[in-house]
């Protein structure tokens, strides 16, 4: 059973009383992430989480480390583009503390001007990585392709000159527009009394004072023509994304979307797994991946690939795009993505911190939790028709893009752009 209450200021509480479990995962989040940014403080909301960590009035970043991790807890934060997540999964009877060490973060964290320099270093160093990451980068550079500059299309992590350039100040206004009740979120998932919970959050949180909801600018999504991006780079192995829009969370082709992730790329029984990797041995790495935003998305083919078998492989890929455009899918195939799809989803649900995040994820983004049942009824009512009808809307020449990190000669890129069409 989820129960799902709020204070009054606004703050909202979800449970999930989980018993006979050992362990108990406490989530705060907050409404933002990189595409609430302005452009000259891109990576700020990545930059404030770094800084959550880094002391409060009355604990040490070590003390706040050492608070969880030495009672053996799992502690960690993630900022995504719509929303930042400051988590701990924790032995049941650690509950009350974990969530007074989360809280203490939220309100009463210092963003001293040493840490913030210190931790500035910290955050340049991990865009220098993930740029020395060609598979990582070729998908930052499928996000410009796909919504060329927007803040969707910018890096969460921002870039070398905005990250330099944002000030103490920055961070101050930041927080108190962002981090208030009205823009929090508490899940909890384990063996735990909702009504602790819901006494426990309002004991931190109660007192403060609610502002204004988060707003976004929404994404512009026109395209109509193929859009090609080969970056030059040294490496031994080529990386290839292909990406489409697609639709937003609350579409209702979400659900039929998911099945179809996993016939083309979800698994190692997919076709694109079958195809590029199992018969003919071009790659090691062959998947499709989807995201959701509050008003748009994406579907996504990646793959790591040596560089004189590039232009063969999109090839092959862009086959199976065209087959499943125009041959209905087969009733046991359709029948094990499915199950696939529904087995995933269970198995997540089992452990308190997995479930924790969905709790959030939903109730953030849907305001309400989508019970199981209404996700199998979902999921079993889409037909090898819909499957076909979706690959059509979505799957098409004018919604391509492809990204290309490597060393990849002109030649292959005008082969590839001469036969980089589905319909």
């Amino acid at each position: 059973m989820v129960r799902i209450e709020k204070l009054n200021n606004g703050l909202t509480v979800v449970v999930v009383e989980m018993p006979s479990r050992d362990s108990v995962a406490v989530g705060i989040w907050a409404r933002v992430g990189s595409r609430y940014e302005p452009a000259r403080l891109s990576g700020i909301a990545h930059f404030t989480e770094h800084l959550l960590f880094k002391g409060t009035k009355t604990r040490s970043a070590r003390k706040i480390k050492e608070s969880i991790e030495g009672l053996g807890g799992v502690f960690n934060a993630f900022t995504g583009e719509e929303s930042t997540c400051y988590f701990v999964k924790i032995l049941k009877e650690h509950f009350s503390l974990s969530l007074d060490v989360l809280s203490d973060m939220i309100r009463h964290s210092l963003f001293r001007p040493e840490d913030i320099d210190r931790e500035r270093t910290v955050i340049l160093e991990e865009i220098k990585m993930y740029q020395d990451q060609p598979s990582q980068m070729v998908h930052e550079r499928m996000n410009q392709l796909l919504w060329p500059k927007q803040s969707l299309g910018r890096f969460i992590a921002g870039t070398h000159e905005t990250v330099s350039g944002i000030r103490r100040e920055d961070f101050l206004d930041f927080s108190r527009k962002y981090y208030h009740p009205k823009n929090l979120l508490v899940t909890v998932c384990g063996d735990v009394s909702t009504d602790e919970v819901v006494r426990e959050v309002g004991r931190h949180f109660s007192a403060r004072s609610a502002g204004a909801p988060s707003k976004f600018e929404p994404a512009a999504v026109k395209q109509g023509e193929p859009r090609f991006d080969f970056f030059e780079k040294d490496t031994e192995q080529t990386h290839v994304v292909l990406g489409f829009h697609g639709p937003a969370r609350t579409h209702p082709d979400k659900y039929k979307f998911g099945v179809l992730n996993v016939i083309l790329g979800g698994n190692m029984s997919s076709r694109l797994f079958e195809e590029v990797r199992e018969k003919r041995g071009l790659s090691y790495e062959i998947k499709s991946s989807l995201c959701f935003f509050q008003d748009t998305g994406a579907f996504t083919i990646s793959e790591g690939v040596e560089q004189k078998k590039m232009a063969l492989s999109i090839d092959v890929i862009l086959k199976e795009l065209r087959k499943i455009r125009t041959k209905p899918v087969g009733a046991a195939e359709l029948k094990r993505a499915k199950d696939y799809f529904l087995g995933q989803f269970y198995l997540s649900l089992e452990d308190t911190l997995d479930h924790m995040i969905w709790l959030g994820e939903k109730t953030m983004y849907l305001g309400r939790i989508p019970t199981r049942d209404e996700v199998r009824r979902e999921i079993e009512k889409v037909s090898a028709r819909d499957l076909m009808e979706l690959a059509r809307t979505y799957l098409k020449t004018a919604n391509l893009n492809l990204a290309v990190v490597g060393p990849t000669r002109a030649e292959a890129q005008e082969r590839i752009m001469d036969h980089f069409y589905i319909d």
